[in-house]
């Protein structure tokens, strides 16, 4: 019989972009912001990971079409799977802020942000783990 989960969610976490090479960070409240990460849990960290590739991704994309690029804010929650194995069942991706001029460049930059991201794209593959004897074995 499988286990069932009450539901729980995780974050927000932000990323902030602000015109320097520096992403700044906040956990649940971007105006508390500073260069860290959070590291609350480790999911936390995970869902910075994540916002953070976003953030570079829309970034690169921009500089491809030429766009000028002003400050904006990329948010991550996740939601908690409901069954085992425990893992983050759905993580979502909120873009804030008008991050170029052109309106209907926007949703463009964020598709090819979406499918360059290799944080995101990496969180649908096998996790393998294995066991390594340390240094006095």
């Amino acid at each position: 019989m499988a286990t069932i989960f009450k539901p729980k969610s995780f974050g927000p976490v932000f990323a902030l972009y602000d015109g320097t090479r520096t992403i700044q960070y906040a956990y649940r409240n971007p105006e508390k912001a500073s260069a860290h990460p959070p590291t609350q849990t480790p999911v936390d960290t995970m869902l910075a990971s994540l916002a953070s590739c976003i953030l570079k991704s829309v970034e690169w994309v921009a500089g491809e079409h030429g766009a000028a690029l002003k400050p904006f804010t990329v948010k991550v929650t996740g939601q908690k799977a409901p069954d085992q194995p425990n893992r983050v069942d759905v993580a979502h991706i909120t873009i804030i802020g008008a991050f170029v001029d052109d309106a209907v460049l926007r949703p463009e930059i964020v598709a090819q942000a979406k499918s360059i991201c290799t944080v995101s794209n990496t969180l649908n593959c096998a996790i393998n783990v294995t066991l390594e004897a340390g240094g006095d074995a």
